[in-house]
């Protein structure tokens, strides 16, 4: 985190004063491990697996609870009870079909088989190979994970996910690697390009907290591949990425690897929406980098199945907005900021969202998920882009400006199952009512070649944690400001 470096002002909230030491880039859950740690409220969702809609505020809309397991029923080593839950992904074993949920806690990963989704079994904990953290990201290629942890001294951890076919009816431990290529004990996202084999892991103590490029062609034995650099001409500090193989409207670039970043800042360094291509890792070079005015945090964001929009969250709005920002990339070399679309059913935090087919899909905390079907993308009515057409509310307590509830949703399941991991509820598995999109999309569907007369569907990217606000902003839950 040295790298990193800058003043950490203390929050008069807190009373507290910090040395000028580590950059904080990241708001409660994504703050990193090594700056001052937020008291989050410590109240948990109390609604029960199988038991929908129990509690203060939950409400649904054409999405339906299929089953819930809590982080009390997904322990640690010894029974331990992770304090709470982070990101999500998810594997479908290609020898049995079986689909299984990946999901961060505090202290491991579960892995949970999903295939009868009113049924999941806790199948396996990958346990943590340092200290706990909120920060755990799993990420998968091929049969293998890949487990990003921002916290102390741990390291990447690479599982063999063909370990569960040996699940006998009692939860079994599995055994891992740890990625050695770099010195890199903190990595705050992953993203994954299936299409090509390489991981990048952003917001590291590692070049500025640029993006570390890794091989796992060879999914066993991980090797570096390159950094994006953090200096002069780029832009630092990167949170989240989304990588692709480009076949979008600008010709200059298809068929090339080209990441799309979002830069969440601190301090007076502006927040960026950044293009890179990376397609020779040694010297990627970046296209562009933009921001918008009144950027808060631009966390996250993913492209259109076209590729022609890019969708971004922010993650430092003002009270009570939740708005999906978007983005033209039809020329890569000049992204035009188009404004944003601002939900009028939610005012919760915005933080993950993902594209599959005409909708996006969106984890805004104690709101859950929302499901926002696409209108007219080119209009100049931000209200004609957008519009909601299935909720879940996995966070029953309260839809109070908070980071409590929905962390990341994956919705690419070939099943057309949705998973969604809570910071308290622990895993979701829930069934949208929307209109059929013809075969699934996704993870599990070879992409399109350049010249195909569909466009490429990426891998679901890192799914991140949250970003920052700031120096002095270490306190910034939106009720305590």
């Amino acid at each position: 985190m040295t790298n990193r470096a800058r003043a950490v002002v203390a929050t008069a909230a807190l009373g507290l004063t910090a040395p000028v030491a580590f950059a904080c880039p990241g708001m409660y859950a994504c703050v990193p491990s090594a700056c001052l740690i937020q008291q989050r409220a410590a109240v948990r969702n109390p609604t029960g697996p199988g038991t929908p809609n129990a509690g203060l505020n939950s409400t649904a809309a054409n999405m339906s609870l299929l089953s819930q397991l809590s982080l009390a029923q997904m322990p640690g080593v010894g029974g331990q009870i992770a304090a709470d839950g982070s990101s999500l992904y998810a594997w479908v074993d290609p020898l049995t079909n079986k689909e299984y949920a990946l999901m961060g806690r505090s202290n491991g990963t579960s892995v949970v088989d999903v295939t009868n989704p009113t049924q999941p079994k806790y199948v396996a904990n990958i346990p943590s190979a340092g200290s706990n953290t909120l920060w755990r990201e799993p990420k998968v290629y091929q049969n293998y994970a890949y487990v990003g942890v921002d916290g102390g001294s741990h390291r990447m951890q690479i599982v063999d996910l063909t370990q569960v076919r040996n699940y006998a009816g009692t939860t079994m431990q599995l055994s891992y690697g740890t990625y050695t290529g770099a010195s890199i004990t903190n990595i705050h996202t992953v993203a994954i390009n299936k299409d090509t084999g390489y991981l990048y892991l952003s917001g590291t103590g590692l070049n500025s907290g640029a993006p570390h490029i890794v091989d796992v062609r060879n999914p066993a034995a991980p090797v570096p591949a390159g950094n994006v650099p953090g200096g002069v001409g780029f832009d630092g500090y990167s949170h989240e990425s989304q990588v692709v193989i480009y076949n979008g409207p600008d010709v200059a670039h298809r068929g090339k690897e080209i990441m799309v970043s979002s830069n969440g800042k601190q301090s007076a360094t502006p927040d960026t929406l950044s293009i890179v291509n990376v397609t020779n890792k040694a010297t990627p070079q970046r296209l562009s980098s933009k921001t918008y005015a009144g950027a808060g945090y631009i966390h996250q964001g993913w492209f259109t199945e076209d590729q022609r929009y890019f969708f971004q969250n922010d993650e430092l709005e003002s009270s009570n907005l939740t708005r999906t920002h978007m983005w033209d990339l039809q020329d890569l070399d000049n992204p035009v900021y188009r404004g944003y679309f601002q939900n009028p059913s939610t005012t919760a935090i915005a933080h993950n969202l993902y594209v599959k087919g005409n909708y996006v899909y969106e984890a805004n905390y104690t709101t859950g998920v929302r499901v926002l079907k696409l209108g007219n993308l080119e209009s100049t009515n931000p209200a004609d882009w957008l519009i909601e057409v299935a909720s879940y509310d996995t966070y029953a307590p309260s839809d109070a400006d908070t980071f409590n509830g929905a962390w990341n949703i994956y919705p690419y399941l070939p099943s057309g199952n949705i998973l969604v991991s809570d910071i308290d509820g622990g895993l979701f598995v829930l069934r949208a009512n929307l209109p059929s999109e013809g075969p699934p999309i996704g993870d599990f569907i070879k992409p399109p070649r350049l010249g195909d007369p569909t466009p490429f569907v990426p891998e679901p990217g890192a799914i991140g944690l949250f970003a920052v606000a700031g120096a002095g902003m270490l306190v910034r839950r939106r009720g305590a400001r």
